[in-house]
């Protein structure tokens, strides 16, 4: 409320004066908060020429356009997934491959056949 003199003083003005005047110091108040506010806040905010900077930095939307169809091109000559799983129907999977080659000769077993084949036929020529 109003400060300074008497309170006396204040009840001869009219009722509308003392509400516009109250209103008054209410909105002073609040834009006194608000340029607080503001002043708190401005030194984290960027100049124009900081933002120009930054902006400059970013792709434009041709730039973006490009690479867009660059990459759109790129996906029309990819093989797509209709054409893909008749392919991967006809290929082995990894259990089946470990369980087929679980059954057959190893490396070092083929080695040794074949060195016993060989010393037996060359018994054989030496007979």
């Amino acid at each position: 409320m109003l400060t300074g003199g008497n309170a006396n003083e204040w009840r001869n003005i009219q009722d509308i004066i003392k509400l516009t005047l109250k209103a008054v110091c209410d909105v002073v108040r609040s834009q006194g908060l608000a340029i607080r506010e503001l002043e708190r806040v401005l030194p984290t905010k960027c100049n124009k020429s900081e933002l120009n900077a930054g902006l400059s930095l970013k792709a434009n939307i041709s730039e973006v356009s490009r690479s867009i169809a660059e990459v759109a091109g790129g996906l029309d000559s990819k093989i797509n997934f209709d054409e893909l799983t008749p392919l991967l129907e006809e290929k082995v999977n990894k259990s089946d491959m470990q369980y087929l080659l679980s059954n057959k000769v190893s490396i070092d077993e083929m080695s040794r056949i074949l060195e016993n084949k060989s010393n037996q036929h060359e018994v054989n020529v030496s007979i």
